[in-house]
């Protein structure tokens, strides 16, 4: 039985230029080196919020490992105990980012005091605002809001970029 697989290959040149129907399109098959793929009709905004994702989830990833040079006089409160803490981030065509966490609340208790929340959101919003196109965000734990915000004594709420 022979059996086809479709690709869709989107390059990742300046977003918005050329046009869907530039796309030449490809059939990829386990005995050819031919490559077809079906155009997608809006793969701007795709590859738009893909990248923001991408670029959001790598500094998340980044931020969530710690410092990579401790000083005595700069604190965090992520470390190689928070490394593997990101659940999922996503953003949507407003702007609109949802970053899920792991339970945070046992590897950092002591970021629910009043100052250690107050310097754990501005470690998280400084990260999330660095990346262009990203309006809001609302912090998860384990895909719930409350268990975020209940941690740092707030009600759940989404924060805006300022």
């Amino acid at each position: 039985m022979r059996r086809t697989a479709w690709l869709l290959v989107i390059g990742l040149g300046p977003i918005g230029c050329g046009t869907a129907d530039e796309v030449e399109p490809a059939l990829v098959t386990p005995d050819s080196a031919q490559v077809r793929a079906p155009v997608a009709t809006d793969t701007t905004s795709a590859v738009a919020k893909s990248a923001t994702d991408g670029l959001l989830r790598a500094a998340l990833e980044q931020l969530l490992r710690g410092p990579s040079d401790p000083q005595p006089d700069v604190h965090s409160w992520f470390s190689s105990a928070t490394v593997d803490a990101l659940r999922s981030v996503s953003v949507d065509s407003t702007g609109h980012a949802t970053v899920d966490f792991e339970d945070l609340r046992a590897l950092i208790p002591n970021a629910s005091s009043s100052a250690g929340s107050t310097m754990l959101l501005e470690e998280l919003n400084t990260t999330v605002f660095s990346v262009e196109g990203v309006r809001s965000v609302d912090y998860l734990i384990e895909g719930g809001c409350e268990r975020f915000w209940e941690w740092l004594q707030y009600g759940c709420q989404t924060i805006h970029r300022p």
